[in-house]
């Protein structure tokens, strides 16, 4: 049991190797450091969800119909767009285990709950990097942070909970 703590540290401990050779290498206070860290962040979440593999349930899951309303004047829509023009919805396709049928609704519903408790558990790590960062008298790194979490975590978890809303509306549960 301790093995799974210990993999996990590895793992921390290796992205934080890499994320500080990546800011030798570019500068901490580059927008190429912050989109780094996010990309190194969402590899780790991803060991994260495969050795612990959480339960994510409860009424924290169940989503509000007037949530969406509000993630669609946010722009959540437009956000779903872009990806879709950059091809990234075409990239995690099998990753979501979506097979076109009914049968493979509740693994969709188990995906959307994956992603969003590991981009929620990101945006966190992202504000107490900032926040370490403004700690260090380091504003514009914290900034980049800051603003790199929007696109990476934030619109992600919108998209997310708007897919399981329609899914529940469909009495799907995964």
């Amino acid at each position: 049991m301790l093995l799974v703590p210990a993999k996990l540290g590895g793992a921390a401990l290796a992205g934080a190797l890499a994320a500080w050779g990546l800011g030798r290498a570019a500068g901490v206070h580059t927008l190429l450091f912050a989109l780094g860290v996010q990309v190194l962040l969402m590899w780790w979440a991803l060991y994260l969800l495969a050795l612990t593999r959480p339960v994510l349930r409860g009424p924290f899951f169940t989503v509000g119909g007037w949530e969406v309303a509000l993630y669609r004047r946010l722009g959540a829509p437009v956000f779903a767009n872009i990806l879709r023009w950059m091809g990234w919805e075409r990239l995690r396709r099998d990753a979501r285990g979506f097979g076109g049928t009914r049968a493979s609704l509740a693994r969709l519903d188990h995906a959307t709950r994956e992603a969003e408790y590991s981009h929620l558990l990101l945006a966190l790590i992202c504000l107490g990097l900032a926040v370490g960062a403004l700690r260090l008298r380091a504003a514009d790194t914290a900034g980049w942070l800051l603003l790199t979490t929007i696109p990476s975590h934030l619109y992600p978890v919108m998209l997310q909970r708007s897919l399981r809303w329609r899914l529940q509306q469909l009495e799907i549960r995964g």
